[in-house]
């Protein structure tokens, strides 16, 4: 018969006797007078019980030796040691289970504590040594005042536990909970329930996590929210570790950060903002989106930063026309003006005309007009003005519906509405891509105005499989006229294939030209008018007759695989062919632009 291998059984342990409870001891009465019908004693006037190491008062009692406990009377009075004294106008002591009931206007006294617990009903467990109330209480230390409808209190741990309707006051919040832990001694309340937090720098919302009431630091677990004062930024993350003194936030996991009057959120899955400054950072599979401008743009890299910049301008005010001289129209003489000092350099089509040549004869028209002793503005005349800048580090993609970009670093600044695109950038729009060593781009409230490619610049539009519009040159501008390109100028070695077509479209064959400067004019996406000067140089080559290398111009690298598709693509990882990899340069001969 085949043995079943039994457990091991643990040794049966002849669990000890228990102690019989100690009796209560009647220490002094005024009067002690028997009951008729009763087993308990009448005691009247300065009553003292002794009990396992605490002394009990009253004004009169009922005490029952059989059951070894009494009611007690008004100015009730319990004193454990000399740490707990517990107050009350009526008490019940039962003396086998060291169990206290006191009722009415009940008052708990931690001497070293320096804590005092208040509650109309308290059972007070002297064997756990902890009290409870059931009908509303409130616990008060040197900091904090705390009140819920259930508490609990137990000294020696210094812990006391709150259910229901929780308020925590301090001198700079207001906590708001359903279940909440409280220690005593170092301050730290422990949440264990949906929260909310207010003060005077914004609103906490979390369900769990701690917050130290003496240092103002805490972590907010949960997908918890911090909002501050003016209601327009959310942070919120799995983890925030939260220093209001200091008014920053660092989060662990999912971060989300929203700016509502900015137009902003960043996201990671770590972050880092400061609310005094307004800075904050963002990694791990860092993105941004900037919604302050008709389209939005959506970033993603390595490292996301934001950050604020202040400014003090100059307040905008209306001038008092009864300050101001009358002066005639005709008053004024421009005859005298050298039109001739007018000039706009043909070239340089951004440059401004010389006005600083135009002058009417101020002589003349300073003895017409009084002079006015000159105001000094004083800081009531500036308003701060906040501007954003957004900075984001290696691994850079972004998209919007007008333009893609790829790039090492790119920095954005909300004041003049300028994105710069640092080491080896590929910008898309449309079908044309442009590439360079640095790519600036200016934008005009919420459409590209032009794009600066400084050095190396090379674009490409392609046209199809095999052939592709190019041109290159040390810097190139294009300039663009609702969301359409209109016009490029290209300065410096420039170089360039065309296809020009047929009415019907067909490729008539391959213009190749260079020159020290190229400009051409677009419309509706086709070629109007190109300009190369001072001395061109050409050659027009029938398409059947074009060769495999006449093609494509020296460092020409199409980059289509790149580009962000839509603002998910943004997060696809992908880099550059070895193919595609253009080689370094000296930088000795670069100049800026």
């Amino acid at each position: 018969m085949t043995q079943v291998p039994q457990k091991p059984q643990s040794p049966q342990k002849k669990e000890p006797a228990k102690a019989a409870p100690k009796l209560i001891k009647l220490e002094s009465a005024e009067s002690v007078t028997k009951a008729q019908g009763f087993d308990y004693q009448v005691l009247i006037d300065s009553v003292v019980f002794y009990h396992d190491g605490a002394y009990l008062y009253c004004d009169s009692a009922h005490y029952d030796e059989k059951l070894n406990s009494f009611e007690a009377f008004s100015n009730v009075r319990m004193e454990q040691g000399d740490t707990i004294f517990l107050y009350g106008n009526y008490m019940y002591y039962d003396g086998n289970t060291k169990l206290v009931m006191v009722r009415e206007n009940v008052r708990l006294e931690n001497v070293p504590q320096n804590v005092t617990l208040f509650t109309d009903s308290l059972n007070y467990d002297r064997l756990q040594n902890l009290g409870y109330y059931f009908d509303g209480g409130m616990l008060v230390d040197s900091l904090n005042e705390l009140t819920s409808y259930w508490g609990q209190y137990e000294p020696d741990l210094k812990m006391a536990t709150f259910i229901d309707s929780v308020i925590l006051l301090n001198p700079n919040f207001k906590l708001y909970s359903d279940t909440l832990k409280y220690n005593t001694g170092t301050k730290i309340a422990t949440i264990l329930s949906p929260s909310t937090i207010l003060s005077d720098s914004g609103t906490i919302y979390t369900s769990r996590g701690w917050y130290n009431t003496v240092t103002d630091k805490s972590m907010l677990l949960n997908q918890s929210t911090v909002v501050n004062k003016e209601g327009n930024q959310y942070l919120r993350g799995d983890s925030i570790f939260y220093n209001k003194a200091e008014g920053y936030g660092e989060v662990f996991g999912n971060m989300f950060l929203q700016d509502t009057t900015k137009h902003f959120i960043l996201r990671g899955h770590y972050g880092f903002y400061n609310e005094r400054t307004n800075y904050a950072m963002a990694t791990d599979s860092a993105f941004a989106i900037d919604y302050s401008q008709g389209d939005s743009l959506y970033i993603h890299a390595d490292t996301l930063k934001l950050i604020t910049v202040s400014e003090m301008k100059l307040r905008e005010t209306p001038i008092d026309s009864t300050l101001a001289p009358s002066v005639k129209a005709d008053s004024i003489q421009t005859d005298s003006v050298n039109t001739d000092l007018i000039k706009m350099d043909s070239i340089h089509t951004d440059m401004q005309p010389a006005f600083d040549s135009i002058s009417p004869d101020s002589t003349a028209l300073a003895r017409r007009l009084p002079s006015l002793p000159p105001r000094v503005p004083d800081k009531s005349d500036s308003i701060k003005v906040d501007y954003r800048e957004i900075k984001a580090y290696h691994g850079v993609r972004f998209y919007r519906s007008d333009m893609q970009g790829v790039c090492d670093s790119m920095q954005f600044n909300s004041k003049d509405s300028v994105l710069y695109l640092y080491r080896d950038p590929v910008l898309w729009n449309e079908q044309n891509q442009l590439s360079g060593d640095t790519i600036v781009v200016y934008m005009n409230d919420s459409t590209i105005d032009y794009i600066h490619v400084k050095r190396y610049s090379f674009s490409i539009e392609k046209k199809d499989s095999l052939n592709y519009n190019q041109l290159k040159g040390r810097s190139l501008k294009a300039f663009f006229e609702g969301k359409k390109l209109r016009r490029i100028f290209v300065e410096g070695n420039a170089e360039s294939i065309f296809y020009p077509q047929e009415k019907d479209g067909a490729m008539i064959g391959l213009n190749w030209l260079e020159g020290s400067y190229l400009e051409i004019f677009m419309n509706d996406g086709k070629m109007e008018k190109l300009k190369v000067w001072p001395t061109p140089v050409g050659k027009m080559t029938p398409l059947e007759m074009v060769a495999s290398d006449q093609r494509r111009l020296k460092d020409f690298y199409w980059y289509d695989y790149l580009r962000p598709l839509d603002k998910d693509d943004i997060f696809r990882k992908v880099s550059k062919k070895a193919t595609d990899v253009r080689p370094k340069r000296s930088a000795v001969f670069d100049r800026e632009e």
